[in-house]
C-alpha cells in the first residue's frame, strides 16, 4: 500500500513545478481538464488489472500497477497547481485565506464522501455477489465510481475555467515566472526556505499515517469499510462547515497566527490519539485534526500565493507542492514498514514531526512573515 502511494506521490512531486508553470503559460483550463481525464483512464485500467500470485506475470503486474499510479500522479500534478492558482487569481489580496478556505470545503467534502461511497459500493457489491475479501472483483465498484467522478470533474473544469488566465501576463514579468526551471525553484527556495521546509516536514508526518489509517481503524476498532466511511463523514462535514469561517478568521488574524494555532491543534490531536482507544476517537480527534488543518493550510497557501505574485503564482505554488509531495512520498514509502513494527509508531513519529513544525513556525512565521508578502 505504502509503495504504490509513494509511486503516485513521486510523479506528482516531480511534475508539480512544470505543470504549475504550464498553468501560468497556457491558462488554467487545459490542465484542469487533462488531469482528471488521465485519472479516468488509470481508475478503469486499475480495476481491470489482475496480478498473478507468482511467476514473471506477478512482477510485470506489479510494475504495471506502479506505472498506473505514476500516470495518476501526473494527472494530479496537472490539476492541483492550476486549481490553487485559479483560486488565487480570482481572490482579492484581503480574501486569500477565505478563498483557500472555500476550496478546502470542496476538498474536505470529497474526502468525506469518497470512502463512504467507495466502501459502501464495495460492501454492497460483495454481499450481492457473495465475494470474499481476497477477490479483487469486489473492489471494482469504487474504481468505476471514481472514474465517473473524475469525468464529471473534467467536464466542470472545461465549463467553468477560462481558456486563458483571468489576467494577461508576461512570462518575464517576475523572476519567479520560470519556477519550472532549476533556477526558478532555487529562486523560490531563496525567497521562502523555511516555509518550504515547513510544508515538507508536515506532509512527511501526514504521509506516515495516511496510507494505513483505514487499516488502522479496521484492525484496532473492528469497523467495516462502510462504517469507517460514516465515522469519517461526521468530522469531515463539521470541518467543511467551518472551513470558510476559518479562512476569514485567518484573514483577520494574519497568516502567521493562523498557521501557529492550526499547527498547534494538529500536533495536540496526534498526541491524543496515543491515549484514546475507542472508535469515536476517529470522530473527535479527526475533527480536531481537520480544524487545525483548515485553519493552518489555507493561511499557508494564502501567504505563499501573496509572496509569489500574479505572474509566478502557478509556478511557485508548484514548487511548494513539490516540497509537499516529496514529504508525502518519503512518509508513504516508510508508512507500511513502520506500521508493521507497531501500529502506534507512525503516530508517534508524525506527532514529533508536527510538533517540530509548530516550533519552527513559531520562530519563523512571525509577524515579519506577514509583512514580507505585503
Amino acid at each position: 500500500v505504502g509503495t504504490t502511494i509513494a509511486a503516485f506521490l513521486l510523479a506528482e512531486a516531480l511534475l508539480n513545478g512544470p505543470m504549475g508553470h504550464l498553468a501560468d503559460r497556457l491558462g488554467r483550463r487545459h490542465l484542469m481538464v487533462a488531469g482528471p481525464l488521465i485519472s479516468v483512464f488509470t481508475c478503469i485500467a486499475t480495476a481491470f488489472l489482475r496480478i498473478p500470485v507468482e511467476g514473471t506475470g506477478h512482477y510485470a503486474g506489479i510494475i504495471a500497477l506502479y506505472v498506473l499510479r505514476m500516470i495518476d500522479g501526473a494527472g494530479a500534478a496537472m490539476l492541483w497547481p492550476a486549481v490553487f492558482a485559479a483560486i488565487g487569481d480570482r481572490a482579492g489580496e484581503r480574501h486569500q485565506g477565505a478563498a483557500m478556505g472555500t476550496l478546502n470545503v470542496a476538498y474536505m467534502m470529497g474526502l468525506a464522501f469518497g470512502p463512504l461511497v467507495g466502501g459502501g459500493l464495495n460492501d454492497f457489491f460483495a454481499r450481492s455477489m457473495q465475494l470474499p475479501p481476497e477477490n479483487p472483483v469486489r473492489y471494482a465498484p469504487s474504481f468505476f465510481s471514481a472514474a465517473l467522478f473524475f469525468l464529471i470533474c473534467a467536464i466542470i473544469g472545461f465549463v467553468v475555467a477560462p481558456r486563458q488566465t483571468d489576467r494577461s501576463r508576461s512570462t518575464t514579468e517576475t523572476d519567479g515566472s520560470d519556477a519550472v526551471s532549476p533556477g526558478g525553484i532555487k529562486s523560490a527556495l531563496k525567497r521562502m526556505p523555511l516555509l518550504l521546509f515547513l510544508v515538507f516536514l508536515i506532509f512527511l508526518g501526514i504521509g506516515l499515517i495516511s496510507p494505513n489509517i483505514k487499516l488502522f481503524a479496521m484492525e484496532r476498532f473492528g469497523v467495516a469499510e462502510t462504517k469507517f466511511g460514516f465515522l469519517l463523514l461526521i468530522p469531515a462535514l463539521i470541518i467543511a462547515a467551518i472551513s470558510v469561517p476559518a479562512g476569514r478568521l485567518a484573514d483577520r488574524w494574519g497568516n502567521a497566527r493562523a498557521i501557529h494555532v492550526g499547527l498547534g491543534i494538529c500536533a495536540l490531536a496526534l498526541w491524543l490519539i496515543l491515549l484514546l482507544e475507542t472508535e469515536w476517537v476517529l470522530v473527535v480527534l479527526g475533527t480536531l485534526l481537520g480544524v487545525g488543518f483548515v485553519l493552518a493550510f489555507p493561511a499557508y497557501m494564502a501567504l505563499i500565493s501573496r509572496i509569489a505574485g500574479d505572474a509566478a503564482r502557478g509556478g511557485v505554488i508548484g514548487a511548494v507542492r513539490t516540497a509537499q509531495g516529496i514529504g508525502m512520498l518519503l512518509g508513504a514509502a516508510a508508512a507500511s514498514p513502520v506500521y508493521e513494527i507497531g501500529h502506534l509508531i507512525p503516530f508517534i513519529v508524525a506527532g514529533v514531526l508536527l510538533s517540530a513544525g509548530f516550533f519552527i513556525c513559531l520562530l519563523y512565521t512571525s509577524d515579519a512573515a506577514d509583512e514580507e508578502d505585503s
